[in-house]
């Protein structure tokens, strides 16, 4: 299963974000991989620290962080998929 998320914002050179994706309504899907997809050019964003948390309702929200380590600011988007 993969996806691509709607552009997230933007983030400064040397900033972070810790953005959080859902997939089918919450559904536990397994384990998943999700990359930061810079938008503009010369950009680069690193992700790391990819986690899972169970909601109090059952339903599971994954989560990364991203930092740009590149020389200018950018848009960006999560695009990923199940390790299965």
């Amino acid at each position: 299963m993969s996806f691509r998320s709607p552009p997230l914002g933007t983030i400064k050179k040397g900033a972070g974000a810790r953005p959080w994706y859902r997939i089918s309504g919450g559904a536990d899907v397994g384990a998943l991989y999700a990359m930061a997809d810079p938008q503009n050019p010369d950009a680069v964003l690193a992700v790391d620290y990819q986690t899972k948390r169970r909601e109090s309702d059952g339903t599971i929200t994954y989560l990364v962080s991203v930092r740009n380590i590149g020389p200018v600011d950018t848009e960006y988007r999560l695009i990923g998929g199940g390790l299965t």
